[in-house]
């Protein structure tokens, strides 16, 4: 499976970013995880984007 990513709207499988830094954040986790065999869902982007949210991620 590709993750539908799209670098200039900030956008993975269609769920908007705001912010550079989380997006990029939620890429990598994605990206990684997908090595080993998961498939992720909209669901699960969103709620990855939340928690790096939560987490205050640096800007």
């Amino acid at each position: 499976m590709t993750l539908e990513v799209n670098k200039d709207a900030m956008t993975i499988m269609d769920v908007t970013f705001e912010n550079r830094m989380v997006f990029k954040s939620v890429w990598y986790a994605l990206n990684t995880n997908m090595i080993e065999c998961w498939v992720p869902t909209v669901e699960d982007v969103e709620r990855l984007r939340t928690e790096a949210m939560a987490l205050r991620v640096p800007w």
